[in-house]
């Protein structure tokens, strides 16, 4: 048995040595407390490397002169780099949703007379005859050829000039002489994801309708959020997330608006259930809808892509990344 002696040194060392120490001890203690949410993070950021608001701001302003969908162009990124975008530069990513026909053409001209009759007179004349040789014909999909294209048509190469806007727009401007023949569109849905494999262009089709509902200047504007990998076979919302009283009803014509959710009125605190398994890809705290949370529950085999939304929470108490 230890003594009252030995305890009351034991006890004096401790007191010497947290004193002696408290700086590191604390630094220590707060590495304690902080490593699990630390560890929540990592598992996050390697589960689902993540685009910034920033980078929808560029992809946004990228397409903004153009008829290119920002949705589109941003999912076929974020599916083509496995959802890393930081070593992506989208002003050259962009021209791979553009298809550029391109024919130039040498004009050989021939002088020939011909005769003809004008108020019954014989008279001649002499015409020019042109002759169309195509001499480069290319069909273009990706920023390297086009930059070459255009670098042979003596443009300006300059990195404000490499651009979707003003390197089309110097392409049809060219358009209009004789001697070439240049069509541009912008590929289809289906266009740009023909080259993946069907889960990669399942999760395409996905993020095209997931998108715009994370865009910071959405509706919903999230505080957090997260570009999540397709949930196949998904768990289709099929409860109610609380009880209560509906107060106003999905598709609801209003003053300015139509309704697009439903409304159920209950006190304060009453618990929030998700209407289907998930996982939640957003979280907000101001602007119309208060508190707010977002699931996605994943997309069906003819591409139809579930997410619901809980609104005027009082409280969240779920995280990003977390199955909803």
């Amino acid at each position: 048995m230890v003594g009252p002696a030995t305890v009351t040194s034991i006890a004096v060392k401790t007191i010497s040595l947290i004193k002696k120490y408290w700086k590191l001890l604390l630094v220590a203690l707060f590495i304690i407390i902080l490593l699990p949410t630390f560890i929540v993070i990592t598992v996050i950021n390697i589960l689902f490397p993540q685009v910034s608001k920033e980078e929808f701001k560029i992809y946004k302003s990228l397409t903004e002169e153009t008829d290119i969908s920002w949705a589109s162009f941003m999912a076929y990124d974020v599916v083509r780099l496995d959802n890393y975008l930081k070593e992506n530069n989208p002003n050259e990513s962009i021209f791979n949703l553009l298809k550029i026909n391109f024919t130039e053409y040498e004009i050989i001209e021939t002088e020939k007379v011909i005769t003809k009759i004008v108020d019954g007179q014989e008279t001649t004349e002499t015409i020019i005859e042109k002759e169309y040789i195509a001499i480069r014909e290319l069909e273009l999909e990706s920023y390297a050829p086009v930059k070459e294209l255009l670098k042979s048509l003596n443009y300006v190469m300059s990195e404000e000039n490499m651009t979707v806007k003003n390197s089309t727009d110097f392409l049809e401007a060219l358009n209009e002489k004789e001697e070439y023949e240049i069509e541009i569109s912008i590929l289809t849905d289906e266009e740009i994801s023909k080259d993946f494999d069907d889960n990669h262009k399942e999760w395409f089709f996905a993020l095209m309708e997931i998108l715009p509902l994370l865009d910071p200047t959405s509706e919903f504007d999230p505080d957090e959020f997260i570009i999540p990998e397709t949930i196949e076979n998904p768990d289709i919302p099929s409860i109610w997330p609380a009880s209560g009283t509906v107060t106003s009803e999905f598709g609801e014509v209003r003053k300015t608006d139509t309704h697009k959710g439903i409304d159920i009125a209950n006190g304060t605190g009453t618990l929030i259930k998700s209407t289907a398994n998930g996982i939640v890809i957003a979280v907000g705290t101001s602007g119309g809808f208060g508190k707010r949370v977002m699931i996605y529950h994943g997309t069906d085999d003819n591409n139809t892509t579930y997410v619901t939304v809980y609104a005027h929470l009082s409280r969240i108490n779920v995280s990003v990344g977390e199955n909803g």
